[in-house]
């Protein structure tokens, strides 16, 4: 166990990453909670005000992978730093935009700073945090994405109401140059004491350095099993995931006939029931099954595939158990990233965790965009929303076929690790 002044630093080290992470999350859910204020401003259709909401996807993904090399170089702390402002800065800049071309280029720039900040987050975990901790400490970093998208939707339609817009963005982006001070101020990367403290309780003594990643780790991830198995099995569960938080709200008000407002509550109760599970999963892999990650990944996945078929087979005839289903399905199909980032930094280990936690994230993204539009064609083609259930359930049993195989690090099975370390 670690000395108490280092389990107090680590965990004020969570908190100025999360709120670095909220912040830019922030910043890419900002769009959504003022679309009605842009379409009329600029005068969109509805292609428009979507084509805003993937604007920041388009260089997300690539964003990731190439953050993901340069973290593991150059050290989370920068990279926060420049993640976090230059969102901020994007976003601000967004207050003086002209136009609707201008708007979508500052949404696609924000989100080179929104992409370095997942991999420097894993990473600050796994220097930071003993592998007992570390799941429950990412599932709780995760949760600033819920709490970012309940504090646009709160917040930003009352600034826009009261001042316009604008003022919402530049608002999110003060805040944002806040939040990037207090990284300036409050991330550090871990002293050899720390590090020796973490590992084995002691804070006294010299702890060996990380190895920094060797020549050709890049191409050598990108070979790896274990790498490709999660990451195709983040691209099968985004698709989920993201069809369930684009869809929602039109399956209750087209089958269950609710307004607008009452289906936007359903959605809220999904996204509660993630934020719920991503700490509570990394407890239950830290605590009670000794670090393990794969058996509670398979297990979501599994929960996941028996609600979709349920909503299949129910069609519009579930009643009132749709609400225990659907939070059942937020559980499993909203929760399961922090695990998924923990298991990715683990598999890259301390040189090389943002990489693998950067082309990973790369890949459910690639899953986010063929989920809502590809779910959304479904029910285009049948006028029925049975057909895209079962096609999310298929994409959850798919990852459970990825995830199955990926091996436990070497921390939980000492034949599986990509050898980063070793070199």
């Amino acid at each position: 166990m670690a000395p108490p002044d280092v389990s107090r630093r680590r965990f004020r080290i969570l908190a100025v990453v999360w709120l670095s992470y909220l912040l830019v999350f922030l910043a890419r859910l900002s769009v959504g909670a003022l679309s009605p204020y842009l379409k009329d401003a600029f005068d969109l259709s509805s292609a428009q005000v979507g084509g805003l909401m993937s604007a920041s996807a388009i260089t997300y993904a690539p964003t990731l992978i190439v953050a993901g090399w340069l973290v593991d170089r150059v050290g989370v702390r920068r990279m926060l730093i420049f993640g976090t402002l230059v969102a901020s800065l994007c976003i601000m800049a967004m207050y003086l935009a002209p136009s609707y071309a201008i708007l979508f280029g500052l949404l696609a720039l924000s989100s080179l700073g929104a992409g370095c900040v997942y991999p420097s987050a894993v990473r600050a975990v796994i220097l930071w945090f003993p592998v007992t901790e570390r799941a429950t400490a990412i599932g709780v970093n995760q949760t600033a994405i819920n709490a970012s998208g309940i504090l646009a939707a709160l917040v930003l339609p009352s600034i826009a109401e009261r001042w316009g817009w604008q003022y919402g963005l530049l608002a999110v982006g003060v805040a944002g140059l806040a939040v990037t001070a207090l990284v300036v101020v409050g991330y550090r990367s871990p002293r050899a004491g720390d590090a020796r403290a973490r590992d084995t309780g002691q804070s006294n003594g010299t702890a060996t350095a990380p190895s920094r990643p060797p020549r050709g780790t890049f191409r050598s991830l990108l070979r790896h099993r274990d790498v490709r198995l999660l990451a195709a099995m983040g691209f099968f569960f985004g698709i989920v995931e993201y069809a369930v938080l684009a869809q929602l709200i039109l399956y209750m008000t087209d089958d269950y006939l609710l307004s607008a407002v009452a289906a936007g509550g359903v959605l809220a109760l999904a996204q509660a029931a993630g934020a719920v599970a991503k700490p509570v999963s990394g407890l239950v892999s830290d605590r009670l099954l000794d670090g393990r990650r794969r058996p509670v990944l398979v297990a979501m996945a599994a929960l996941s595939l028996v609600m979709c078929l349920v909503l299949a087979a129910g069609g519009d005839e579930l009643g009132w158990a749709v609400y225990p289903v659907v939070t059942l399905l937020g559980l499993a199909a909203v929760g399961w990233g922090g695990l998924f980032g923990t298991a990715a930094g683990e598999i890259g280990g301390r040189a090389a965790a943002g990489q693998v936690a950067g082309l990973t994230a790369a890949a459910v993204n690639v899953g986010i965009v063929v989920g809502p539009p590809g779910f959304g064609a479904i029910v285009d083609a049948t006028s029925s929303y049975d057909l895209a259930w079962l096609a999310m359930a298929i994409s959850s049993a798919a990852a459970i076929a990825c995830v199955a195989f990926v091996h436990e690090p070497r921390e939980h099975d000492p034949a599986a690790r990509l050898e980063f370390d070793e070199a």
